[in-house]
């Protein structure tokens, strides 16, 4: 379903004018493989669809996975997938930035910096608002996934005990816990913990404080902390350091908002970025049997063409390979030759030697006979 949300309500100019297509491979490797293709460099782009069936966070775990191609390299943009949250206000004509999604996963690359997102909306039980929490980029060089103009498998392994994996052509590059490796972590007391321990020491340092009492209380999962500071100097100065937050612990991180569409929402400078073999499902093992049918085979002849960018001389081993078998076979299969004695024979219905041979042995012994 292609995005007609408006950026401008009088005009009705729509927000995502880029173009989608479904189109063939123009590379020799992925010949006869189709895929949905971004088209419009520049443009905001926006297509989306329903699951067949609601995904729910339950005791399954999610696996994710999609494969990106780049054949031009990219300058700056995303290629990354949205797993909209279910509810019944859910219209996907009206796709936009705004539309609330429980997981955000892919590549993007802005300048010199290369990320492969994962990002969940975790809702706070305190306060009813939703939060996004960021895992951390993997401490690895993801250049190579951008430029080198081969398609990559993007993989996101999510778990009910919390841990997640993320994968680039089956090869672990990050993992961790929705609990202690996200930022902006669910399971964090309060978001500013390191700001609020500079500034006190910065507060005593400039009061020379000779005395501090501190209280903390806590109602409804909020907390409100103060320090009180008195200076010997027959002043009192009351210094009040006051910060409100919000603390909650989440035991169950995997339990977030049910997905029930998928979409893409994305801007970027390059053209013809193509999108193939979207899955979504419970199983991993659906998740092996997919990726072994689809690019387990495309990825084995890619391999196969990048050997001989270093090894020229495998394409002769290619052609004997490939090449002597179908030979040897064409060979056997191929009929014998008609003989044009015995076509001619069968045409004219007229009595005729078994064999050209016969024929000569029998004028021989009729001239014999003669003599």
């Amino acid at each position: 379903v292609l995005s007609k949300a408006v950026k401008d309500e009088q005009l009705q100019l729509l927000k995502y004018n880029g173009e989608w297509v479904i189109e063939e491979s123009r590379e020799l490797r992925l010949l006869g493989n189709r895929g949905l293709v971004l088209k419009s460099p520049g443009e905001h782009h926006a297509i989306s669809t329903y699951l067949k069936k609601t995904y729910h966070f339950t005791d399954k775990p999610l696996c994710l996975q999609y494969e990106v191609f780049f054949p031009k390299g990219v300058d700056c943009g995303g290629a990354y997938i949205k797993l909209l949250s279910h509810s019944d206000d859910l219209r996907l004509s009206r796709f936009s930035d705004a539309t609330p999604y429980t997981i955000m996963f892919g590549p993007d690359k802005c300048g010199s910096s290369h990320k492969i997102h994962f990002i969940f909306r975790h809702r706070n039980p305190v306060t009813g608002t939703y939060e996004e929490k960021h895992a951390r980029q993997p401490e690895l060089d993801l250049s190579d996934y951008f430029t080198d103009q081969r398609p990559h498998l993007y993989t996101l392994n999510v778990y009910p005990d919390g841990s997640f994996e993320i994968l680039v052509d089956l090869t672990l590059i990050n993992k961790g816990s929705l609990l202690e490796d996200m930022l902006s972590s669910a399971a964090s007391a309060h978001e500013a913990q390191e700001q609020e321990d500079s500034a006190r020491a910065a507060l005593v340092d400039a009061v020379q404080t000779s005395d501090t009492k501190s209280q903390q209380h806590r109602s409804s999962g909020l907390v409100y902390k103060y320090n009180i500071f008195i200076v010997y100097n027959n002043i009192i100065i009351v210094i009040a350091y006051i910060q409100w937050c919000v603390c909650f612990r989440s035991d169950e991180p995997f339990t977030v908002s049910s997905v029930s569409a998928v979409g893409f929402e994305l801007w970027s400078l390059t053209a013809d970025v193509m999108f193939d073999n979207i899955l979504l499902c419970d199983s991993l093992e659906v998740a092996r049997r997919w990726t072994q049918d689809t690019w387990g085979k495309t990825h084995m002849i890619e391999k196969l063409l990048m050997a001989t960018v270093k090894r020229p001389w495998l394409w002769g081993l290619y052609v004997v390979t490939v090449g002597l078998p179908i030979i040897l076979f064409v060979s056997f299969m191929w009929p014998n030759k008609v003989n044009m004695y015995d076509y001619y024979y069968k045409k004219t219905d007229k009595p005729q030697a078994d064999r050209r041979q016969d024929s000569e042995e029998q004028v021989s012994h009729a001239e014999g006979e003669r003599r």
